[in-house]
């Protein structure tokens, strides 16, 4: 699987477990990651849960984000949380 923001990949999405809603995984990313880094990091801050806020409003909107499949099809995703840590992802489909 193949992690999108609008028209750019992300990263590949290896090993996709599920459990109840959420969907989980490891994303092996690429170089267009890099600008994502702290907003990504702003996703998954539990200490500060409005440190989203001064990130762009696209970035936000679930519309913006999908998930191409291992079939080739394009699937609508919320907002994903990657931990940089582990590169663990979680999101749930739309």
């Amino acid at each position: 699987m193949l992690l999108y923001y609008k028209n750019e990949c992300l990263g590949e999405i290896k090993g996709a477990t599920v459990e109840g809603v959420w969907m989980y995984g490891t994303i092996i990313p690429n170089e267009k990651m890099e600008k994502f880094k702290d907003f990504f990091k702003a996703v998954v801050n539990e200490d500060d849960p409005y440190a989203i806020e001064k990130y762009n409003d696209e970035w936000l909107d679930d519309d913006n984000w999908f998930i191409i499949d291992d079939e080739q099809k394009k699937v609508g995703i919320s907002l994903p949380g990657i931990y940089e840590e582990d590169n663990e992802i979680n999101w749930r489909w739309r």
